[in-house]
C-alpha cells in the first residue's frame, strides 16, 4: 500500500525537476535546448538572461535556499540576482559571462536541484580578409562566453561548396593551429597561400556555440606591381609625346634663322 502512494508521488518529483531542468535563458538558440559538457555533465546555456525554477510540488509555499558556487545568492550584493516567486524562481538579467558556475537550491521540504549555467560562446570574425599569394595568413577568432571551448574550423571554396572541417596538416599540409587568451585553436595558420585558398573559413566555438564566417580572397602576388607598370607607361607615353612636339617645333625655328642670315 506504501508503495503505491509513494509511486505517484515519485513520479511527480522527477516530472517537476525534468521541467525545471529543461529552462533556458531568455534569447536561447533554442528554448528548453541543453547540452553536455566533456566530461557528459548537462549544461545549460544561457545569453542574456538566466532564470532557474525551484518550485516544489508538494510544497508550493516552500523556504527555499540558493548558492551559486557554493556561495549563497544573498550574499552576493549584486542587483541583477532576483528571487521571484517566494524565492522559488531566480533571475540574472542581465546575465553577464562571467555569471556561469553551478547553481543550486535546497527548499526546507526537502526539494533539491542543480544546475551547470554557461554562457553561450559567440565567434568573432572579420567578415572579409585578403592575403597576398605566397605570404602566410592567420585568422583570430574571438569567443565571447564563459567557459570558452575549444574552437574548431570549416572551410567553403565557393558559394555552392559544401563546408569541409580543417583539421592539423590540411591544405597539403599547409594548416596549423594555434592557442590564444584561453581558447584552444582559435588561431588558424596558413602557410604560403594560394589562389585555390580563397573562399568561406567558419570559426566554430563548441557544439553548442554561435559560428563566425569571414571571406578570404588571394591576391596575385604582382597585383600592386601593375599599376606601378601603368604609371611608368603613362610616364613613358607622356614624355614621347613631348618630346617628339619639341623636336617638330624647334625645326621650323632653325630653318628661319637659316633664311635670315642668306638675307644678310
Amino acid at each position: 500500500m506504501r508503495g503505491e502512494l509513494y509511486l505517484p508521488l515519485a513520479l511527480l518529483f522527477l516530472s517537476s525537476g525534468l521541467s525545471s531542468n529543461a529552462q533556458n535563458a531568455e534569447g536561447g538558440a533554442e528554448e528548453g535546448a541543453e547540452a553536455s559538457a566533456a566530461d557528459g555533465e548537462p549544461v545549460l546555456y544561457f545569453e542574456r538572461v538566466i532564470e532557474l525554477n525551484c518550485t516544489n510540488p508538494n510544497l508550493p509555499k516552500d523556504t527555499y535556499h540558493w548558492t551559486k558556487n557554493n556561495t549563497e545568492v544573498s550574499q552576493l550584493k549584486d542587483k541583477r540576482f532576483q528571487l521571484l516567486e517566494g524565492d522559488a524562481v531566480l533571475r540574472v538579467k542581465p546575465a553577464h559571462e562571467l555569471d556561469f558556475g553551478n547553481y543550486s537550491c535546497a527548499s526546507r521540504g526537502g526539494h533539491a536541484l542543480s544546475w551547470r549555467v554557461w554562457g553561450r560562446p559567440h565567434a568573432k570574425l572579420a567578415a572579409d580578409t585578403n592575403v597576398v599569394e605566397g605570404q602566410k595568413l592567420k585568422l583570430s577568432c574571438k569567443v565571447v562566453g564563459k567557459p570558452a571551448p575549444a574552437v574548431s574550423w570549416r572551410f567553403r571554396n565557393g558559394s555552392e561548396g559544401a563546408e569541409l572541417p580543417l583539421e592539423e596538416g590540411a591544405l597539403d599540409g599547409r594548416v596549423s593551429f594555434e592557442d590564444a587568451d584561453g581558447v584552444p585553436a582559435s588561431v588558424l595558420v596558413l602557410a604560403d597561400a594560394r589562389r585555390a585558398d580563397a573562399g568561406a573559413y567558419s570559426c566554430v566555438p563548441g557544439a553548442a556555440g554561435v559560428n563566425a564566417t569571414t571571406t578570404l580572397r588571394v591576391k596575385d602576388m604582382y597585383a600592386a606591381l601593375w599599376p606601378f607598370l601603368g604609371i611608368c607607361a603613362e610616364v613613358f607615353v607622356l614624355c614621347a609625346i613631348i618630346l617628339v612636339y619639341e623636336k617638330r617645333r624647334t625645326k621650323p625655328e632653325l630653318d628661319d634663322s637659316d633664311t635670315d642670315n642668306h638675307d644678310q
